[in-house]
């Protein structure tokens, strides 16, 4: 019997490697390992305050994206309060009120 049906000789004797196939291990690995926080700069910090304290005042939704190690998570809502002490906000979105750190964070759209 041939070497390359033994065992898994049939796969390892095969070194061609489709662009397709390297490129989905790629971002399967990326997916694997957990993300790093982006750094904010000042300016867009300032751009996020802005519309949350319009969102306070006007009662308009805006969407917060809170960073995670995995993926993003979206938020929808307006802000009930702002706490620049305490650097939190409380959100109220359909499901309920939410209270968020501001250091969680990443970006802010007015809806």
């Amino acid at each position: 019997m041939s070497k390359k049906l033994q065992q898994n000789g049939l796969f390892e004797s095969s070194r061609m490697m489709l662009p397709e196939h390297r490129e989905a291990y790629v971002q399967h690995q990326q997916k694997l390992a957990p993300r790093s926080r982006p750094i904010l700069d000042p300016q867009a910090f300032e751009e996020m305050s802005r519309l949350l304290a319009e969102s306070l005042m006007l009662q308009e939704p805006v969407t917060i994206v809170l960073f995670d190690e995995w993926e993003d998570i979206h938020l929808t809502g307006t802000v009930v309060k702002f706490d620049q002490a305490g650097r939190s906000i409380r959100i109220q979105d359909l499901a309920g009120l939410h209270d968020v750190r501001m250091r969680h964070i990443i970006d802010v759209h007015a809806n």
